[in-house]
């Protein structure tokens, strides 16, 4: 099968719902050729970007989105990106020169003007600003995949809550989640430090490729000890998918809701509480209801007050 029809027929098992294990293994395999993951990395790509131009149709009535024309600040008149566009350049407080930032459902990347390439997950906002001497980027909120173009003389250095991942040539994801960070490796190695707290300035864990780590929003006096990680599995969400173990239904409704102008809401509060491992590929937002209701066994709100179809 020519490469563009196969990844055509993935993308369309990924969107149809949960797959089956043998589905997974199989698609495991195929995308671990390059360039296969590249085919359907583009196809995604596009979705996501005609899924960003849907979401700001009037028909959605979402006022945050209908307004989302240039904005002008009071203090001086900073241009607010409009929908659908990755960042906007503008004068940063500080050492950043320059930001870049993804709205509601949006998923972009952008080079550094040092040739490095940065996916922004959506509702993702960063600065940055290269150096002679280093590379400095930082994650404001969101999440971030970072292929770093080497540079020995030039160390490229992520900032995100309290810590500083440190890179020369390497790819890693990077995402804040209610404070916390949680780091994984593609490619090479980084080194993590703290920023505050009793090790502040210490290197507290070095992370190879297939490793991952979550670090509290308050550094410990511990170093950190890194956790196996699939490869394939970092920075899974380009493909507009999210995998949790042992994760509360509020936490996967919260991170759905970073995809959906319009929110998800549980109808039954308990049921917040509820632990599950999970792995969901987002859909539309209608679609992905229904494989909430399927999973969950129980109805999902849409925001409105009104039950979701199961």
């Amino acid at each position: 099968m020519e490469r563009r029809e196969a990844a055509a027929a993935w993308f369309a098992v990924q969107r149809r719902a949960v797959m089956s294990i043998e589905e997974r293994e199989a698609f495991d395999a195929w995308r671990a050729d390059p360039q296969n993951l590249a085919a359907l990395n583009a196809m995604h790509e596009l979705w996501g970007e005609m899924a960003a131009l849907k979401a700001v149709q009037p028909v959605l009535r979402t006022p945050s989105l209908q307004r989302r024309r240039i904005a002008v600040g009071a203090t001086g008149g900073i241009a607010v990106a409009v929908a659908g566009l990755l960042a906007v350049t503008a004068i940063q407080p500080m050492a950043y020169a320059q930001s870049a930032s993804t709205a509601i459902g949006e998923q972009r990347s952008r080079t550094l003007p040092d040739g490095s390439v940065v996916n922004l997950n959506v509702a993702t906002r960063i600065d940055y600003k290269m150096q002679d001497d280093r590379r400095n980027v930082r994650l404001r909120e969101g999440q971030a995949l970072f292929v770093v173009h080497k540079d020995k003389d030039r160390p490229f250095l992520v900032t995100a809550g309290d810590y500083e991942v440190r890179a020369v040539g390497t790819a890693f994801d990077v995402r804040l989640r209610d404070g916390a960070t949680e780091i994984a490796v593609q490619e090479g190695v980084v080194l993590v430090t703290a920023l505050k707290g009793p090790r502040a300035g210490q290197p507290i864990a070095r992370l190879e490729a297939g490793q991952k780590l979550e670090l509290p929003a308050t550094p410990a006096a511990a170093s950190a000890t890194p956790e196996p990680i699939a490869i394939q599995s970092v920075a899974e969400w380009r493909l507009r998918t999210v995998s949790y173990e042992d994760a509360s239904v509020a936490e996967v409704v919260a991170d759905l809701n970073r995809f959906f102008p319009q929110p998800i809401e549980i109808s039954d509060p308990t049921l917040g509480r509820r632990r599950i491992t999970i792995r969901l590929q987002v859909e539309d937002r209608e679609s992905t209801l229904r494989t909430l209701n399927a999973l969950l066994g129980v109805p999902v709100e849409d925001g409105t007050g009104r039950a979701a179809a199961s």
